[in-house]
C-alpha cells in the first residue's frame, strides 16, 4: 500500500491585523510535529471595589458588602491561548534547512516572530512597536495570534560546543474565543469499524452480538438458517421451489443457500443481503465457524475488498 504523506506543522507570518498572510512574509516548516496543542479559553474580569455606604444600600455592580468581597463585571470578548512546544535536531537532521552546523541557527527562525518590529512608514505613532501576527497550521487546524511568550531550551551540544537539539514552548493569544467551524456531520467516506474474533467464536456469533449492540446492519435473515442447514436441505427444496435452487445449490454449497431458500429468498440474496456468507467472502474467511481469535472483520463488507501494493 502507499505511504501516507506526513503533514509538517508550518509558522506562517501573517498581517498585522491577522486579516490575511503576509505577502513575501516569514514561513517555517518545523521539524517535528508537537507531541500536544493545548488550547486555553478564558473570560476578561474586571474587578469593582465596593462603594461605600450603608448595608440597606443595595445598587447594581456591587459585592456582597458583609463579606467584603468585590463586584465583578465582565468585559472584551475574551482571549483564547495556544500552547506548544516543538522541537529541532540539526543531529538528527535528513534535509534542508536544517542540516547546519548549530541549532541556534533554526530556533533564531523562530523567535521572529516575537520580535516587535518596526511601524510602518505613514503610521500616526511611530513609537509603536507590534510583533508580526503568526498562524500555527497543522494539517486542518489553523490558529491566528501574536506571540505572547517564548521559552527556549538548548538539551544537546556537540564535543566543540556547538548546540545541537533545543525545544522551543511558544503561546499565542487571540483577543477572541475560538470556537472551530466544521462543514458536514464529519463522516468519513468508507470509514468502517473492524471487530475483533473472539477465542472460538464464529462468524455468525460475531455478527449476531454485533447486531445486538446496534453496531452492525441488520442484514438478510439467512444467516441463522444458513448454519444450521445440511446438505439434504436442496433435495428436499427442489421440487416446491423450483429444481435450479434444488440438488444443484443444496448438495454442492449446503445450508448457507438452502436457508435463503427455505425463507423465500433468491439464490444469491444470502450474499446480497449482508448475510453471514457474504461477510465471509467479503473478508476471505475459509471457515467462518473457526475464526483466529484477534482477527479484525469488516461486518459491513459484502463485497470482496481489493487490497492494491
Amino acid at each position: 500500500m502507499p505511504e501516507l504523506e506526513i503533514q509538517h506543522a508550518k509558522l506562517i507570518e501573517l498581517k498585522d491585523d491577522l486579516s490575511d498572510v503576509m505577502p513575501g512574509g516569514k514561513s517555517l516548516t518545523v521539524q517535528f510535529n508537537p507531541e500536544t496543542l493545548k488550547l486555553s479559553y478564558a473570560n476578561q474580569v474586571k474587578e469593582q471595589p465596593n462603594s461605600s455606604g450603608g448595608a440597606s444600600g443595595g445598587g447594581a455592580g456591587r459585592g456582597n458588602q458583609s463579606q467584603g468581597s468585590a463586584a465583578r463585571q465582565f468585559v472584551g470578548t475574551g482571549t483564547t491561548k495556544l500552547s506548544v512546544q516543538l522541537w529541532f535536531d540539526v543531529a538528527a537532521a535528513t534535509s534542508a534547512p536544517f542540516i547546519v552546523d548549530d541549532v541556534r541557527r533554526i530556533t533564531a527562525q523562530v523567535l521572529y516572530f516575537i520580535k516587535p518590529k518596526a511601524a510602518p512608514a505613514g503610521a500616526r505613532d511611530t513609537a509603536q512597536r507590534t510583533p508580526p501576527g503568526l498562524r500555527f497550521s497543522w494539517g486542518n487546524f489553523l490558529f491566528d495570534g501574536i506571540v505572547e511568550s517564548m521559552e527556549e531550551s538548548v538539551e544537546f551540544f556537540s564535543p566543540k560546543g556547538e548546540a545541537l537539539r533545543a525545544s522551543m514552548a511558544m503561546t499565542l493569544v487571540q483577543q477572541e474565543i475560538l470556537v472551530p467551524a466544521f462543514s458536514g456531520d464529519g463522516t468519513v467516506p468508507g470509514a468502517r469499524p473492524l471487530w475483533p474474533a473472539g477465542g472460538g467464536q464464529s462468524l455468525q456469533a460475531l455478527q449476531d452480538a454485533a447486531r445486538a449492540s446496534g453496531a452492525a446492519p441488520s442484514g438478510a435473515a439467512g444467516g441463522s438458517a444458513g448454519l444450521g442447514t445440511g446438505g439434504g436441505l436442496g433435495g428436499s427444496l427442489g421440487g416446491g421451489l423450483g429444481g435450479g435452487i434444488g440438488g444443484g445449490i443444496g448438495g454442492g454449497i449446503g445450508g448457507g443457500i438452502g436457508g435463503g431458500a427455505a425463507l423465500g429468498l433468491s439464490a444469491g440474496a444470502a450474499f446480497q443481503g449482508g448475510g453471514w456468507q457474504a461477510v465471509a467472502l467479503a473478508n476471505g474467511i475459509e471457515n467462518p465457524r473457526a475464526i483466529p481469535p484477534g482477527q479484525l472483520i469488516d461486518l459491513s463488507a459484502t463485497k470482496p475488498r481489493i487490497v492494491s501494493g
